[in-house]
């Protein structure tokens, strides 16, 4: 009996961080400039941050940016329709600016030689759950593949150069929006 009422007294605790509402994982097509599917991704939100698993095709050899943006749409040739970097707390950019980075900021991606990008990245200060860095809001939020590594502090973009891959996670027209609730 001291059993069941000490876990049934700790199942708020337990279920604090859960949003009901959010997906469990949701699955973006990356497309590039001309409108051809380059791989996908993999969303999902785990305890740390938001994961991601990208799988794509079709890159030059070497280091790209990695993105997410502030707007859901991708609309072709340069992509800026997605915005700038995800960035609710208004921080300056880059993983390496000790002042901290916006929540959009993640690793560089790396293309082998056939120019296939395979990675897991955890974003530490984005999430699918409700809150100040959720992307699930009004304007959505899109994933980004720059032609150029991201250098980590300059602003605003980090010398990345050209959007060269677009994905929307949560489209703008469609997003999550705690206003309509």
């Amino acid at each position: 009996m001291k059993r069941v009422l000490l876990l049934a007294g700790l199942a708020p605790l337990l279920l604090a961080g859960c949003d009901e509402g959010a997906p469990k994982s949701i699955e973006v097509k990356m497309m590039n400039a001309a409108g051809d599917e380059v791989g996908t991704a993999e969303v999902s939100q785990q305890p740390a941050g938001m994961q991601i698993k990208i799988n794509a095709k079709g890159f030059e050899p070497g280091p790209h940016g990695f993105h997410i943006h502030e707007v859901g749409t991708c609309k072709a040739p340069d992509f800026s329709s997605a915005g700038n970097h995800f960035n609710p707390e208004g921080k300056e950019h880059g993983l390496l600016n000790p002042k901290g980075a916006e929540n959009g900021d993640l690793p560089n991606l790396v293309a082998d030689e056939q120019g296939v990008i395979k990675a897991e990245i955890l974003a530490p200060n984005a999430s699918l759950n409700e809150g100040k860095s959720t992307i699930r809001r009004k304007n959505g939020a899109a994933l980004i593949i720059t032609a150029d590594p991201d250098d980590g502090m300059s602003q605003p973009t980090g010398k990345s150069g050209k959007r060269l891959a677009c994905g929307v996670i949560v489209q703008k027209s469609t997003a999550y929006n705690k206003e309509k609730k």
